[in-house]
């Protein structure tokens, strides 16, 4: 059997192995910079303190591997380990360090705004009395502001057009909800009702038409329909119509 044919049959379990296969590489590659990088910190420690067998006893490891480790590295690279290491918590405890500086001159610095302050407050003893008009001024003009804006909706006035009239008088004789009519116009379905209201006072707002199979029976049936006006209950112009 060819590799080709051998790997189609069993692809799943050879692309599980190669998943893991690197999933181990990875790991190992991982271990082997921390190994380094454990030597490296050993050899450094080595160097500082002078004695293998001091290191070995303290940490619990043997002498042969601290040795090995500093053989390994080399006494300046290890150093240089050492200097780094050492280096990076004098940095940290640097800013520790110059933190008292400022707060020396702060305790200092502090009265300079406060004297202003109090010299300002006795020479000039009419400013304390400035935020009670803002204070006060505030609260009226919002209050009037929003009573102010909330008022012209409720006096606004409808322009209606010829071209509205049509569309509304065609909606209805459509069959159409008046209150999609009345989304469709950008208008309240208050203002729908009461133009057609108007409209069917004025005769101009006719019923919709009926169908063929109301208009065959007798003389009576379409004299009703033709005389059917427009209800004047507001609940009947915004009802939806079954059509």
């Amino acid at each position: 059997m060819e590799p080709r044919e051998l790997w189609e049959r069993n692809t799943l379990l050879a692309e599980a192995f190669c998943g893991a296969d690197d999933w181990v590489r990875k790991a190992q590659s991982a271990m082997d910079e921390a190994l380094a990088s454990r030597t490296r910190v050993l050899a450094a420690f080595a160097v500082t303190v002078g004695s293998d067998t001091a290191v070995a006893n303290l940490m619990g490891l043997g002498e042969r591997e601290v040795r090995l480790a500093r053989r390994t590295v080399g006494k300046d690279d290890a150093r240089d380990v050492a200097n780094q290491l050492l280096s990076t918590p004098a940095a940290r405890s640097a800013p520790a360090e110059t933190n008292p500086l400022p707060d020396g001159p702060g305790p200092e610095s502090a009265p300079e705004p406060v004297t202003t302050w109090e010299g300002e407050r006795q020479a000039e003893g009419a400013e304390t009395f400035i935020p009670h008009p803002r204070a006060q001024t505030p609260a009226p003009t919002s209050w009037t502001q929003t009573h102010a804006g909330a008022a012209p909706p409720e006096d606004t006035v409808v322009s209606w057009n010829e071209h509205m009239d049509s569309v509304l008088q065609w909606s209805w004789r459509s069959g159409l909800d008046m209150r999609t009519v009345a989304g469709e116009l950008g208008l309240s379905p208050q203002d729908i009702f009461l133009r057609a209201q108007l409209l069917a006072a004025e005769g101009r707002l006719m019923p919709s038409t009926p169908s063929s199979h109301e208009t065959q029976p007798g003389r009576h049936r379409r004299h009703e329909s033709a005389h059917n006006l427009v209800n004047g209950d507001p609940r009947t112009l915004f009802s939806t119509r079954n059509y």
